[in-house]
C-alpha cells in the first residue's frame, strides 16, 4: 500500500509539473507598462533621452570699453550659446542685433574689479544668458537657450 501511494505522488508530481511547464513557455508575458505623459498619450522612448547639445557663435566678438579712472581699459569676449531645443537658434538669428545691442549694454557697464574673479565672471554668464533669454522671450514668446560659454575672455 506504501508503493502504491507513492506512485499515485509521483505521478500527480508529474502531471503537475508537465501543466506548470507546458503553461510556463506557452504563457505570453503581460505588457511592459507604459509611461503616460500629462497629456495622456504614451511618453515616446526618444523624450526619456537628452537630445544632443547644440551650439551657436555670436560673431564677431564682442568689445567693450570697461569703466576706468586711470586709462582705457578693453573687454573683449566671445560667446557661444548652447541648446537643445530645435529651432531656438533660428530665433536667435532673427533677433541677433537685439541681442548683441541688449550684451553690449551689460558688457560696458562693467569695470575691471567687476570681472576680477572667477565668480564675478560666472555672475556675467548668468546675467548674459538672462539678457539673451530675455530678449527671446520679449520677441517670440519663449526662452529657449539653456547655456552661455565664454569661448575667449580678454581684459587689456
Amino acid at each position: 500500500m506504501n508503493k502504491k501511494i507513492i506512485m499515485i505522488a509521483v505521478q500527480v508530481l508529474v502531471l503537475v509539473a508537465a501543466v506548470g511547464g507546458t503553461w510556463f513557455f506557452m504563457h505570453e508575458p503581460a505588457p511592459e507598462p507604459v509611461a503616460v505623459g500629462a497629456d495622456g498619450k504614451p511618453a515616446a522612448a526618444e523624450m526619456d533621452q537628452k537630445k544632443e547639445p547644440e551650439y551657436y557663435s555670436l560673431s564677431p566678438s564682442f568689445v567693450v570699453n570697461l569703466q576706468n579712472e586711470r586709462g582705457i581699459r578693453f573687454l573683449m569676449i566671445e560667446i557661444d550659446l548652447m541648446t537643445r531645443k530645435d529651432d531656438v537658434f533660428s530665433k536667435v538669428e532673427q533677433y541677433e542685433p537685439r541681442i548683441r545691442n541688449d550684451l553690449l549694454m551689460l558688457f560696458s557697464k562693467l569695470d575691471r574689479e567687476a570681472i576680477a574673479t572667477a565668480e564675478q565672471r560666472q555672475t556675467l554668464q548668468n546675467e548674459a544668458l538672462a539678457t539673451i533669454n530675455g530678449v527671446l522671450k520679449a520677441e517670440s514668446g519663449k526662452p529657449g537657450v539653456e547655456a552661455v560659454y565664454f569661448t575667449k575672455f580678454v581684459v587689456q
